[in-house]
């Protein structure tokens, strides 16, 4: 029997590793994997087939919610893959034995006449949320497949075909990710020696075809132009790819090694997300699966689509963890938190995210534990993350982003121009480690954060759908895009220039004549946030115009250089905390605009990164700015280099 291991390791700093930096271990590992297994088995329902876990609930709660235990298959069949790992884990003197958990959940969550069957509502639609569940049951079971499927009997068999079959069901069309849970389901069917559908596996797997875009990036829709892209090219594009070659891909050989070669480069640009203390460059939709994206890498290692060294995935493995440990997003019960953190806005979560849905976070345990106990991923020295060996700016056409690290203060910034969705996860200009952005909501609508809103007869728009966007070497990005308030829908020609933890940001905007009420503008830095107790430093600077706050290490700043009426010091915005995705508490530094005029043009510098920053050096920084006449804006640092952004 193994037993789980005391927390070794040292609280973290303000933004960086913990004091003693020490390597991610195999021990550690299993304590924290023993403490999520404890508290999930302790909310579990009598049946043992939906959990029972504090939160906010949705329509697939009722009765308990499922996912909390399909999920929760993620990390139980990789701990269980290996036919001679003990299936006991322990937690402060307790034991569970998680095979005895699996089995009981699958045989209870198949089977018709269970409290907790998984399929007691009716399917919504070709699109039912129980397709995505099937995908992890199906593949769970073919990994434990001498534990648990050879020793289930025959009408358990068939009640557990039947249930993966009903909601296997070929849809219309394939519309996004979803396309993988049918192929996972199938294809781990097929290599169990159970009834599937082979045509199905090819047609969504031909699917993904239609939708890649070069560079290791899937365009998130029914066909390439969606331009949704977002952490599901890691925890399913990625994860279900990387499944199907495991269980299904030597019966494809050039297909699967194709796909594979896909995976490998979209790790290549991976690491370069997280700064040096594990946080990542926090974005888009579905955030409550925290460290699920860790599932693709080690997965992608373990089938030999990894293109960095084993010490560096080690390292990323164990300080991405921590830093959600860190942070409150594992309760004290064992349980996963549908916030990010334990201060983090609970608006993070959409309503699709049920109170068990965190735990496809188990996608990171379910690849970890596929490695052997003596892999050499637990004793290769760790070696540095990109943004630890030096400073880097790296763009992304695909998407749309252009990524920024420096090595001085470990901090990552990711900046969009190009992906859509939602305003607040997608929409912003910048989403920074060492400033994470907001995600709640003040009076219905988002937070002015990493952002220029128009504002006009009481209300204030935000970026939404872009309607052209470029990005480029060494750092620049431009969009075109609308907002609507005031009455009126007006143009903006935004272009965003990066210089380590500054950048430049220059708007033209174009006011619609329609709108029936004069039209302002507000403009933020990036949301300061920091813990209960800190008093953070609020800088307010005569003669650069400018704002700033710091704390903790970090700072956010904001400069005019053209176009503003005035800076306003950082405070919360309209008085609301909690809006932040990270913290309970933060600052936003802005600055405003009265009344713009019909063709109105505004420059501004933004710092997001390590304090102290000079409000003075940073408004000097820039030498000249501004537009061509044939649209180019031409900047010309201090130092004297010069970028051309080409017109959109």
């Amino acid at each position: 029997m193994e037993q789980a291991s005391p927390d070794r390791y040292q609280p973290p700093t303000a933004h960086g590793p913990r004091p003693t930096a020490h390597a991610f271990t195999r021990d550690e590992a299993l304590a924290l994997w023993s403490r999520i297994v404890a508290g999930w088995a302790r909310h579990l329902d009598g049946s043992g087939a939906r959990t029972l876990i504090e939160g906010e609930p949705n329509a697939a709660d009722a009765g308990g919610s499922y996912e909390g235990v399909t999920r929760m298959l993620w990390g139980l069949g990789g701990w269980l893959a290996p036919p001679g790992r003990p299936a006991v884990v322990t937690w402060r003197g307790e034991a569970f034995d998680t095979e005895a958990l699996m089995r009981r959940a699958i045989v209870a969550g198949t089977d018709p006449r269970s409290p907790g069957y998984w399929g007691a509502a009716p399917p919504r639609g070709e699109y039912d949320q129980r397709t995505v569940e099937s995908g992890q049951v199906a593949f769970a079971l073919w990994q434990t497949r001498s534990r648990i499927w050879a020793h289930l009997d025959d009408r358990e068999r068939e009640r557990v075909v039947a249930w993966l079959e009903r909601f296997g069901r070929q849809p219309s069309y394939w519309r996004n990710n979803w396309a993988l849970f049918w192929v996972l389901n199938h294809a781990a069917r097929k290599a169990l020696g159970a009834p599937h559908d082979q045509a199905i596996i090819d047609s969504a797997l031909d699917y993904l075809d239609g939708v890649y875009c070069g560079a290791g990036w899937y365009d998130d829709g029914p066909a390439r132009g969606a331009r949704h892209f977002d952490d599901y090219n890691f925890w399913v594009f990625g994860s279900h790819v990387l499944a199907w070659a495991g269980c299904d891909g030597d019966s494809q050989p050039a297909r699967r090694d194709r796909l594979l070669e896909r995976v490998r480069a979209s790790m290549d640009h991976f690491p370069f997300f997280f700064a040096a203390d594990g946080a990542y460059t926090e974005y888009g939709r579905s955030l409550a699966y925290k460290f699920a994206r860790l599932g693709a890498p080690l997965w992608a290692y373990r089938l030999g689509a990894w293109p960095h060294p084993v010490g560096m995935l080690r390292r990323l493995v164990g300080r991405h963890l921590r830093w959600y440990v860190d942070r409150g997003a594992i309760r004290a019960d064992g349980t996963l938190r549908q916030a990010l953190t334990a201060g983090g806005s609970p608006e993070i979560r959409e309503p699709y995210i049920a109170t068990g849905s965190p735990y496809w976070a188990m996608q990171a345990f379910g690849a970890l534990w596929s490695l052997p106990d003596d892999d050499p991923f637990w004793a290769t020295e760790e070696e540095p993350l990109p943004v630890e060996r030096g400073d880097f700016v790296r763009a992304f056409p695909q998407p749309g982003w252009v990524v920024s690290g420096t090595a001085a203060t470990g901090a990552v910034q990711r900046f969009n121009a190009g992906s859509q969705g939602g305003p607040a996860k997608y929409g912003k200009f910048a989403y920074a480690t060492a400033a994470p952005f907001n995600v709640g909501l003040a009076d219905g609508r988002p937070a002015p954060d990493g952002m220029l809103c128009l504002t006009g007869g009481g209300e204030w728009g935000h970026r939404g759908e872009g309607l052209a966007h470029a990005v480029g070497e060494p750092g620049w990005l431009r969009m075109r895009y609308e907002e609507r308030v005031g009455g009126g829908t007006h143009l903006i020609d935004t272009t965003i220039v990066v210089r380590g933890e500054h950048h430049l940001r220059a708007h033209r905007v174009v006011l619609d004549p329609a709108a029936d009420a004069p039209i302002g503008a507000v403009e933020g830095a990036a949301p300061l946030g920091y813990a209960p107790g800190v008093l953070p430093s609020i800088e307010s600077d005569r003669v650069t115009g400018g704002e700033g706050a710091a704390a903790e290490g970090r700072a956010v700043a904001i400069v005019p250089l053209q176009g503003y009426s005035r800076g306003v010091p950082a405070a919360a915005w309209r008085g609301r905390d909690r809006l932040n995705s990270v913290y309970g508490r933060y600052v936003l530094p802005l600055l405003e605009v009265d009344e713009l005029a019909p063709g109105h043009e505004l420059i501004c510098l933004v710092h997001i990164g390590g304090a102290p920053v000079d409000l003075t050096e940073l408004r000097g920084s820039v030498a000249d700015a501004g537009w061509l006449a044939d649209g180019t804006f031409r900047l010309t640092w201090r130092e004297g280099d010069t970028i051309d952004v080409p017109p959109l």
